[in-house]
């Protein structure tokens, strides 16, 4: 089975509350932005903001997900770099630079999917962030236990 998650936006508060929801199996009552990313964990998002901040050139910093709260061990905050990074992929002047991202992101990952397959998620992942940074809250990232 695959393995799934999710990524939100969310305040801290939010984030707990979604996570018990999703961990329990009932919908969240929140409508915040989301996206289902099936068979993605944290280090998949970590080895795409590194590929990101090569791609536009935003230098280096934290991509690294990171634990929220000790009795969540599967829910990650994605950092203030990392988000940066990816919303400066959605608004990179150059159009090339998402599937570029895309391309990058599948040599780095160890997954079966081309560049091509992973644009979709790509571009889901970055309206997520640009959703946050809107909203002035943070993005989270559930996965599943297995």
């Amino acid at each position: 089975m695959a393995r799934r998650a999710q990524l939100f936006v969310a305040t801290h508060a939010g984030a707990l509350s979604r996570a018990d929801a999703l961990d329990a199996g009932t919908p969240p009552q929140s409508d915040a932005p989301h996206l289902d990313l099936p068979g993605m964990d944290a280090l998949d998002l970590e080895l795409l903001g590194e590929v990101a901040a090569s791609a536009v050139r935003f230098g280096v910093g934290d991509v690294e997900p990171v634990e929220v709260d000790l009795d969540h061990e599967l829910l990650f905050a994605l950092p203030t770099f990392l988000t940066e990074v990816l919303a400066e992929v959605g608004r990179a002047e150059d159009p090339d630079v998402p599937g570029e991202v895309a391309q990058a992101w599948a040599a780095s990952v160890e997954r079966d999917e081309s560049g091509e397959e992973l644009l979709p998620a790509l571009r889901g992942i970055v309206a997520v962030v640009v959703a946050a940074e809107v909203a002035g809250r943070g993005v989270y990232l559930w996965v599943a236990g297995e």
